[in-house]
């Protein structure tokens, strides 16, 4: 298992945050979503997003893996986004990891944070929702002990419709 930092995002961590999300799209949705799209990510413009987040007081803030001093993954996780959910159900809304450190136990030390972050704002269900042809992050979650709960939804990206499965569980079962 790699050493790495969990830590919440700093605003000096922008740029940084904004090259991890672009090469963590890039090669885990290759193949699942246009190549056009993921060609056409921006890191310029991901870190524009990243610095109305961070200095509009995004709370929680996103938690951030680094380790050798770089950043190499981060989760994010506040009360589920979706229609009719509770303020109980947490919802892990993004978890990415450069490519060099998959498999090393980093996803699964972000993974904790973020639920210990959600138990303790008091949630007591998670959610997460992830491609349907997302086999690897699908995995994941279903070892982490999450499973589906048969709702979908879908979104048109690149001229191309996906198809997104919501998994679900208890926070207690952590």
């Amino acid at each position: 298992m790699t050493t790495v930092e969990i830590r919440p995002a700093k605003d000096q961590d922008i740029q940084e945050l904004a090259l991890v999300h672009v090469h963590a799209w890039q090669w885990a949705y290759r193949g699942l979503i246009s190549d056009v799209v993921l060609e056409g990510l921006n890191a310029d413009q991901r870190a524009a997003g990243w610095n109305q987040m961070l200095h509009g007081q995004m709370l929680p803030r996103p938690l951030v893996a680094v380790a050798s001093g770089d950043i190499v993954g981060f989760v994010h996780a506040d009360t589920s986004r979706d229609y009719g959910a509770d303020a109980l159900t947490g919802e892990v809304t993004a978890l990415y990891l450069v490519r060099e450190h998959v498999g090393a136990g980093v996803g699964r030390q972000l993974w904790g944070a973020a639920l210990n972050q959600l138990c303790n704002s008091g949630h007591t269900a998670l959610t997460v929702w992830v491609l349907e042809t997302n086999q690897r992050g699908r995995h994941f979650y279903e070892r982490m002990g999450m499973t589906m709960d048969g709702t979908t939804k879908e979104q048109t990206m690149g001229g191309s419709v996906l198809t997104e499965v919501r998994y679900r569980s208890s926070l207690s079962a952590f």
